[in-house]
Protein backbone atom coordinates (compact mmCIF):
# COMPACT_ATOMS: atom_id res chain seq x y z
CA UNK A 1 0.00 0.00 0.00
CA UNK A 2 1.30 3.70 0.02
CA UNK A 3 1.51 5.54 3.09
CA UNK A 4 -1.76 7.84 3.60
CA UNK A 5 0.19 10.88 4.43
CA UNK A 6 4.04 11.12 2.14
CA UNK A 7 2.41 8.36 -0.95
CA UNK A 8 5.84 6.05 0.16
CA UNK A 9 5.12 2.28 -1.10
CA UNK A 10 4.74 0.68 2.58
CA UNK A 11 6.02 -3.21 3.02
CA UNK A 12 6.57 -3.32 6.79
CA UNK A 13 4.17 -4.75 9.04
CA UNK A 14 3.34 -3.43 12.50
CA UNK A 15 0.68 -5.95 13.91
CA UNK A 16 -1.43 -8.74 12.33
CA UNK A 17 -4.48 -9.72 14.12
CA UNK A 18 -5.85 -12.03 10.67
CA UNK A 19 -8.74 -11.06 9.22
CA UNK A 20 -12.45 -10.04 10.80
CA UNK A 21 -15.32 -8.47 10.03
CA UNK A 22 -16.08 -4.57 10.46
CA UNK A 23 -15.98 -3.94 14.47
CA UNK A 24 -19.29 -2.40 14.49
CA UNK A 25 -20.83 -4.42 11.70
CA UNK A 26 -23.78 -5.60 14.29
CA UNK A 27 -25.98 -8.62 12.90
CA UNK A 28 -29.81 -8.34 13.16
CA UNK A 29 -30.70 -11.78 12.67
CA UNK A 30 -28.86 -15.40 12.53
CA UNK A 31 -29.66 -15.82 8.81
CA UNK A 32 -26.99 -13.70 7.96
CA UNK A 33 -24.47 -15.00 9.75
CA UNK A 34 -23.17 -16.76 6.87
CA UNK A 35 -23.13 -13.18 5.01
CA UNK A 36 -20.56 -11.51 6.81
CA UNK A 37 -17.20 -9.79 5.33
CA UNK A 38 -13.86 -10.59 6.75
CA UNK A 39 -10.90 -8.11 5.86
CA UNK A 40 -7.63 -8.12 6.99
CA UNK A 41 -6.70 -6.34 10.29
CA UNK A 42 -2.82 -6.11 9.45
CA UNK A 43 -1.39 -3.00 10.46
CA UNK A 44 1.47 -1.34 8.30
CA UNK A 45 3.57 0.82 9.42
CA UNK A 46 5.79 3.44 7.59
CA UNK A 47 9.35 4.21 8.18
CA UNK A 48 9.29 7.58 6.08
CA UNK A 49 6.93 9.15 8.16
CA UNK A 50 6.15 7.10 11.12
CA UNK A 51 2.18 6.09 10.61
CA UNK A 52 1.22 2.65 11.39
CA UNK A 53 -2.06 2.54 9.47
CA UNK A 54 -4.90 0.21 7.78
CA UNK A 55 -5.60 -0.12 4.13
CA UNK A 56 -9.01 1.19 3.68
CA UNK A 57 -10.45 -2.27 3.04
CA UNK A 58 -14.10 -0.69 3.50
CA UNK A 59 -15.11 2.66 2.46
CA UNK A 60 -15.66 5.53 5.36
CA UNK A 61 -18.46 6.20 3.57
CA UNK A 62 -19.81 3.09 3.98
CA UNK A 63 -18.74 2.38 7.11
CA UNK A 64 -20.14 5.59 9.06
CA UNK A 65 -22.96 6.64 7.34
CA UNK A 66 -25.20 5.00 9.95
CA UNK A 67 -23.45 4.19 12.99
CA UNK A 68 -24.57 2.77 16.41
CA UNK A 69 -22.06 4.57 18.42
CA UNK A 70 -23.72 7.33 20.45
CA UNK A 71 -21.18 9.36 22.97
CA UNK A 72 -24.03 10.44 25.45
CA UNK A 73 -24.40 7.28 26.71
CA UNK A 74 -20.88 6.91 28.96
CA UNK A 75 -21.73 9.79 31.96
CA UNK A 76 -17.40 9.46 32.25
CA UNK A 77 -17.16 11.31 28.27
CA UNK A 78 -19.96 13.53 28.94
CA UNK A 79 -18.04 14.73 32.74
CA UNK A 80 -14.85 15.07 30.20
CA UNK A 81 -16.85 16.64 27.63
CA UNK A 82 -18.83 19.41 29.94
CA UNK A 83 -14.85 20.30 31.25
CA UNK A 84 -13.12 20.58 28.05
CA UNK A 85 -16.11 23.16 26.92
CA UNK A 86 -15.63 24.64 30.06
CA UNK A 87 -11.78 24.99 29.49
CA UNK A 88 -11.98 26.58 25.97
CA UNK A 89 -14.58 28.90 27.24
CA UNK A 90 -12.51 30.33 29.43
CA UNK A 91 -8.97 30.34 28.33
CA UNK A 92 -10.16 31.45 24.36
CA UNK A 93 -12.69 34.02 25.59
CA UNK A 94 -15.82 32.57 23.67
CA UNK A 95 -18.73 34.46 23.86
CA UNK A 96 -22.33 34.73 22.37
CA UNK A 97 -20.20 36.47 19.14
CA UNK A 98 -17.56 33.28 18.82
CA UNK A 99 -18.27 30.38 16.22
CA UNK A 100 -17.75 27.19 17.02
CA UNK A 101 -18.09 23.79 14.93
CA UNK A 102 -17.17 20.29 16.19
CA UNK A 103 -16.35 17.95 13.07
CA UNK A 104 -17.81 14.27 13.94
CA UNK A 105 -20.23 15.40 16.60
CA UNK A 106 -22.42 12.88 16.70
CA UNK A 107 -25.39 13.00 19.04
CA UNK A 108 -24.67 16.66 20.27
CA UNK A 109 -22.43 15.21 23.46
CA UNK A 110 -20.03 18.30 23.47
CA UNK A 111 -21.71 21.11 21.46
CA UNK A 112 -24.75 21.36 24.06
CA UNK A 113 -22.22 22.29 26.39
CA UNK A 114 -21.57 25.30 24.81
CA UNK A 115 -24.75 26.19 23.76
CA UNK A 116 -25.76 26.14 26.98
CA UNK A 117 -22.92 29.16 27.23
CA UNK A 118 -25.42 30.75 24.14
CA UNK A 119 -22.01 30.40 21.98
CA UNK A 120 -22.97 29.65 17.73
CA UNK A 121 -22.66 25.83 17.32
CA UNK A 122 -22.15 24.16 14.60
CA UNK A 123 -21.85 19.78 14.26
CA UNK A 124 -20.69 17.77 11.21
CA UNK A 125 -21.83 14.24 11.63
CA UNK A 126 -21.84 12.22 8.44
CA UNK A 127 -24.33 9.31 10.68
CA UNK A 128 -28.21 10.48 10.15
CA UNK A 129 -29.14 7.81 12.42
CA UNK A 130 -26.83 9.78 15.21
CA UNK A 131 -26.83 13.20 14.14
CA UNK A 132 -30.86 13.28 14.36
CA UNK A 133 -30.14 13.13 18.34
CA UNK A 134 -28.12 16.41 18.12
CA UNK A 135 -31.09 17.89 16.43
CA UNK A 136 -33.37 17.22 19.08
CA UNK A 137 -30.97 19.16 21.26
CA UNK A 138 -31.21 22.30 19.18
CA UNK A 139 -27.90 22.01 17.36
CA UNK A 140 -27.81 23.06 13.83
CA UNK A 141 -25.79 19.89 12.17
CA UNK A 142 -24.49 19.32 8.80
CA UNK A 143 -24.80 15.31 7.96
CA UNK A 144 -22.02 14.73 5.54
CA UNK A 145 -18.47 13.62 5.27
CA UNK A 146 -15.84 16.75 6.19
CA UNK A 147 -13.55 17.19 3.63
CA UNK A 148 -11.89 20.14 2.28
CA UNK A 149 -14.26 20.53 -0.30
CA UNK A 150 -17.23 20.46 2.30
CA UNK A 151 -15.26 23.47 4.24
CA UNK A 152 -16.07 25.81 1.11
CA UNK A 153 -19.58 25.16 1.26
CA UNK A 154 -20.06 25.65 5.00
CA UNK A 155 -17.18 28.87 5.10
CA UNK A 156 -19.43 30.66 2.72
CA UNK A 157 -23.03 29.83 4.22
CA UNK A 158 -21.53 30.26 8.07
CA UNK A 159 -18.57 31.78 8.16
CA UNK A 160 -14.76 30.88 9.48
CA UNK A 161 -14.64 29.12 13.12
CA UNK A 162 -12.93 30.33 15.90
CA UNK A 163 -13.17 26.85 17.26
CA UNK A 164 -12.80 23.88 15.49
CA UNK A 165 -13.32 20.28 17.41
CA UNK A 166 -12.21 16.75 16.03
CA UNK A 167 -12.70 14.27 19.25
CA UNK A 168 -11.54 11.12 18.40
CA UNK A 169 -12.14 11.30 14.48
CA UNK A 170 -8.31 12.14 12.82
CA UNK A 171 -7.51 8.11 13.12
CA UNK A 172 -11.08 7.22 11.56
CA UNK A 173 -10.33 9.68 8.15
CA UNK A 174 -8.87 7.79 5.10
CA UNK A 175 -7.71 10.91 3.40
CA UNK A 176 -6.02 12.69 6.29
CA UNK A 177 -4.62 15.77 4.13
CA UNK A 178 -7.85 16.62 2.81
CA UNK A 179 -9.29 16.84 6.50
CA UNK A 180 -6.72 18.45 8.03
CA UNK A 181 -6.65 21.21 4.65
CA UNK A 182 -10.81 21.41 5.35
CA UNK A 183 -10.29 22.05 8.70
CA UNK A 184 -7.40 25.16 8.02
CA UNK A 185 -9.83 26.69 5.63
CA UNK A 186 -12.87 26.58 7.67
CA UNK A 187 -10.20 28.18 10.66
CA UNK A 188 -10.47 31.99 11.40
CA UNK A 189 -7.42 34.03 11.34
CA UNK A 190 -6.40 33.67 15.00
CA UNK A 191 -8.87 30.64 15.98
CA UNK A 192 -7.81 27.45 17.25
CA UNK A 193 -8.31 23.50 16.02
CA UNK A 194 -8.31 20.64 19.32
CA UNK A 195 -7.97 17.27 18.32
CA UNK A 196 -8.00 14.29 20.65
CA UNK A 197 -7.21 10.33 20.18
CA UNK A 198 -5.25 7.55 21.59
CA UNK A 199 -1.81 7.92 21.97
CA UNK A 200 0.02 5.53 19.78
CA UNK A 201 2.64 5.87 22.78
CA UNK A 202 0.02 3.89 25.12
CA UNK A 203 -1.36 1.16 22.91
CA UNK A 204 2.77 0.49 22.75
CA UNK A 205 3.26 0.50 26.05
CA UNK A 206 -0.53 -0.98 27.55
CA UNK A 207 -0.80 -3.57 24.85
CA UNK A 208 -3.88 -2.14 23.89
CA UNK A 209 -3.91 -3.95 20.96
CA UNK A 210 -8.18 -4.30 20.98
CA UNK A 211 -8.04 -0.73 19.69
CA UNK A 212 -6.81 -1.62 16.38
CA UNK A 213 -10.04 -2.12 13.75
CA UNK A 214 -10.88 -1.64 10.38
CA UNK A 215 -12.93 1.80 10.90
CA UNK A 216 -9.26 3.21 12.87
CA UNK A 217 -7.58 3.61 9.29
CA UNK A 218 -4.41 5.12 11.15
CA UNK A 219 -2.50 4.80 14.99
CA UNK A 220 -1.48 8.54 15.87
CA UNK A 221 1.72 10.15 17.47
CA UNK A 222 3.11 13.51 17.96
CA UNK A 223 6.50 12.65 15.52
CA UNK A 224 4.56 11.96 12.79
CA UNK A 225 1.54 14.58 12.52
CA UNK A 226 4.11 17.40 13.73
CA UNK A 227 5.53 16.88 9.98
CA UNK A 228 2.22 16.81 8.49
CA UNK A 229 0.97 19.81 9.97
CA UNK A 230 3.74 22.11 9.09
CA UNK A 231 3.75 20.72 5.31
CA UNK A 232 -0.10 22.07 5.65
CA UNK A 233 0.97 25.37 7.18
CA UNK A 234 -0.65 24.58 10.52
CA UNK A 235 1.23 24.49 13.83
CA UNK A 236 1.09 22.65 17.23
CA UNK A 237 1.11 25.02 19.75
CA UNK A 238 0.28 22.42 23.45
CA UNK A 239 -0.38 19.35 23.77
CA UNK A 240 -1.70 17.70 27.19
CA UNK A 241 -2.31 14.47 28.07
CA UNK A 242 -5.55 13.25 29.07
CA UNK A 243 -6.82 10.03 30.57
CA UNK A 244 -9.55 9.02 28.19
CA UNK A 245 -9.50 6.01 26.00
CA UNK A 246 -6.57 4.73 27.68
CA UNK A 247 -4.61 7.41 27.42
CA UNK A 248 -4.63 10.02 24.72
CA UNK A 249 -3.50 12.77 23.41
CA UNK A 250 -5.29 16.97 22.81
CA UNK A 251 -3.59 18.73 20.37
CA UNK A 252 -4.02 22.40 19.99
CA UNK A 253 -3.43 23.63 16.81
CA UNK A 254 -3.28 27.55 15.01
CA UNK A 255 -2.33 28.38 11.72
CA UNK A 256 1.59 28.99 11.30
CA UNK A 257 1.66 32.63 10.65
CA UNK A 258 -0.32 32.87 13.79
CA UNK A 259 2.60 33.98 15.92
CA UNK A 260 0.73 35.81 18.84
CA UNK A 261 0.83 32.16 21.00
CA UNK A 262 4.10 30.60 22.09
CA UNK A 263 5.09 27.05 21.41
CA UNK A 264 4.81 25.10 24.73
CA UNK A 265 7.25 22.66 26.01
CA UNK A 266 4.95 19.65 26.39
CA UNK A 267 5.12 19.30 22.32
CA UNK A 268 8.91 19.26 21.99
CA UNK A 269 8.26 16.66 25.75
CA UNK A 270 6.03 14.50 24.19
CA UNK A 271 8.02 14.06 21.04
CA UNK A 272 11.27 13.49 23.11
CA UNK A 273 9.35 10.30 24.97
CA UNK A 274 8.46 8.60 21.92
CA UNK A 275 12.06 8.86 20.82
CA UNK A 276 13.45 7.38 24.15
CA UNK A 277 10.68 4.85 24.32
CA UNK A 278 11.88 3.43 21.18
CA UNK A 279 8.84 3.99 19.74
CA UNK A 280 9.08 2.77 16.19
CA UNK A 281 11.93 0.63 16.44
CA UNK A 282 11.48 -3.10 14.96
CA UNK A 283 12.26 -4.34 18.37
CA UNK A 284 9.38 -2.48 20.21
CA UNK A 285 7.02 -4.09 17.80
CA UNK A 286 8.15 -7.49 18.11
CA UNK A 287 7.79 -7.27 21.89
CA UNK A 288 4.58 -5.69 21.30
CA UNK A 289 3.23 -8.49 19.50
CA UNK A 290 5.15 -11.65 22.11
CA UNK A 291 3.16 -9.58 24.84
CA UNK A 292 -1.03 -9.76 22.83
CA UNK A 293 -0.22 -12.94 21.99
CA UNK A 294 0.52 -13.97 25.72
CA UNK A 295 -2.66 -12.05 26.81
CA UNK A 296 -4.65 -14.37 24.33
CA UNK A 297 -3.64 -17.76 25.47
CA UNK A 298 -3.97 -16.48 29.05
CA UNK A 299 -7.82 -15.11 28.65
CA UNK A 300 -8.64 -18.41 26.53
CA UNK A 301 -6.94 -20.67 29.70
CA UNK A 302 -9.15 -18.45 31.62
CA UNK A 303 -12.68 -18.77 29.93
CA UNK A 304 -12.06 -22.77 29.66
CA UNK A 305 -11.06 -22.49 33.17
CA UNK A 306 -14.30 -21.34 34.37
CA UNK A 307 -16.38 -23.30 31.81
CA UNK A 308 -15.00 -26.39 33.39
CA UNK A 309 -16.40 -25.03 37.00
CA UNK A 310 -19.66 -24.44 35.15
CA UNK A 311 -19.24 -20.75 36.09
CA UNK A 312 -21.62 -18.43 33.77
CA UNK A 313 -19.53 -15.80 31.89
CA UNK A 314 -21.23 -13.10 30.74
CA UNK A 315 -19.76 -9.14 28.86
CA UNK A 316 -20.45 -5.68 29.19
CA UNK A 317 -20.29 -3.12 26.47
CA UNK A 318 -20.71 -4.35 22.89
CA UNK A 319 -17.68 -1.98 21.99
CA UNK A 320 -15.70 -2.21 18.74
CA UNK A 321 -12.43 -2.85 21.13
CA UNK A 322 -14.27 -5.35 22.48
CA UNK A 323 -15.20 -7.04 19.40
CA UNK A 324 -11.47 -6.90 18.11
CA UNK A 325 -10.61 -8.50 21.39
CA UNK A 326 -13.05 -11.17 21.00
CA UNK A 327 -12.61 -12.07 17.63
CA UNK A 328 -8.53 -12.31 18.08
CA UNK A 329 -9.27 -14.44 20.28
CA UNK A 330 -11.41 -16.99 18.70
CA UNK A 331 -13.94 -16.24 21.29
CA UNK A 332 -18.18 -17.46 20.47
CA UNK A 333 -21.23 -17.73 21.85
CA UNK A 334 -20.31 -21.07 23.30
CA UNK A 335 -17.66 -19.80 25.44
CA UNK A 336 -19.86 -16.51 26.25
CA UNK A 337 -23.13 -16.45 27.62
CA UNK A 338 -24.02 -12.60 26.54
CA UNK A 339 -22.86 -9.61 26.38
CA UNK A 340 -24.68 -6.24 27.78
CA UNK A 341 -24.92 -2.95 26.61
CA UNK A 342 -26.34 0.19 27.53
CA UNK A 343 -27.32 1.67 23.96
CA UNK A 344 -30.54 0.07 23.32
CA UNK A 345 -29.81 0.66 19.46
CA UNK A 346 -27.29 -2.65 20.10
CA UNK A 347 -29.89 -4.65 21.89
CA UNK A 348 -30.77 -7.58 20.35
CA UNK A 349 -28.63 -7.65 17.62
CA UNK A 350 -25.08 -9.80 17.42
CA UNK A 351 -21.28 -9.28 17.61
CA UNK A 352 -19.59 -9.49 14.36
CA UNK A 353 -17.93 -13.00 14.04
CA UNK A 354 -18.61 -13.92 17.88
CA UNK A 355 -22.16 -14.09 17.55
CA UNK A 356 -22.78 -13.27 20.68
CA UNK A 357 -26.06 -11.95 21.92
CA UNK A 358 -26.44 -8.75 23.14
CA UNK A 359 -29.33 -7.68 25.62
CA UNK A 360 -29.99 -4.46 28.00
CA UNK A 361 -28.66 -4.31 31.98
CA UNK A 362 -32.40 -5.45 33.00
CA UNK A 363 -30.87 -9.12 31.39
CA UNK A 364 -27.45 -9.39 33.69
CA UNK A 365 -30.48 -9.36 36.98
CA UNK A 366 -32.30 -12.22 35.17
CA UNK A 367 -28.95 -14.36 34.37
CA UNK A 368 -26.84 -13.24 37.33
CA UNK A 369 -23.55 -14.23 35.73
CA UNK A 370 -20.61 -15.13 37.94
CA UNK A 371 -17.82 -13.22 35.66
CA UNK A 372 -18.26 -10.03 33.88
CA UNK A 373 -15.66 -9.33 31.29
CA UNK A 374 -14.99 -5.46 30.90
CA UNK A 375 -14.95 -5.16 27.38
CA UNK A 376 -14.21 -1.25 27.46
CA UNK A 377 -11.61 -1.77 29.99
CA UNK A 378 -11.01 2.30 29.66
CA UNK A 379 -14.49 3.08 31.86
CA UNK A 380 -14.01 0.21 33.84
CA UNK A 381 -14.13 2.27 37.19
CA UNK A 382 -17.79 3.47 35.86
CA UNK A 383 -18.82 -0.02 34.76
CA UNK A 384 -18.33 -1.74 38.12
CA UNK A 385 -19.58 0.77 40.12
CA UNK A 386 -23.30 0.72 37.84
CA UNK A 387 -23.28 -3.19 37.85
CA UNK A 388 -22.60 -3.48 41.53
CA UNK A 389 -25.75 -2.33 42.54
CA UNK A 390 -27.37 -4.83 39.75
CA UNK A 391 -25.71 -7.80 40.93
CA UNK A 392 -23.31 -9.41 42.65
CA UNK A 393 -20.35 -11.03 40.31
CA UNK A 394 -16.35 -11.22 39.64
CA UNK A 395 -14.73 -8.53 37.24
CA UNK A 396 -12.62 -9.67 34.32
CA UNK A 397 -10.50 -7.04 32.67
CA UNK A 398 -8.04 -7.91 29.85
CA UNK A 399 -5.78 -4.99 29.14
CA UNK A 400 -2.84 -4.26 30.24
CA UNK A 401 -3.09 -8.33 30.99
CA UNK A 402 -5.72 -10.39 32.31
CA UNK A 403 -7.24 -9.16 35.88
CA UNK A 404 -10.08 -10.76 38.19
CA UNK A 405 -11.30 -8.05 40.23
Amino acid sequence: MKCRICDTKVNDIFCDLGKSPLANSFIKNKQDFQKEKFYPLKVFFCKNCKLPQLPEHAKAKNIFKKYDYLSSFSKSWLLHSEKFANEMIKSSKLDENSKVCELASNDGYLLQFFKKKKINVLGVEPAKNVAIHAKKLGIKTITDFFSEELSKTIKKKYGTQDLIICNNVLAHVPNIKDFLLGAKNLLSENGIVTFEFPHFLNLIKHTQFDTIYHEHFSYLSISCLEKLFKRLELKIFNVKKIKTHGGSLRLYVNHSNNYKIKISNNVYKIIMEEIKNNLFSIKTFNKFNKKLIMIKNNFINLVNTLKKTKKKIAAYGAAAKGNTFLNYCKINKSMIDFIVDKNPHKHNKFLPESHIKIHDLKYLIRMKPDYLIILPWNIRKEVMTEVKKLIKCRFITCIPKITIH
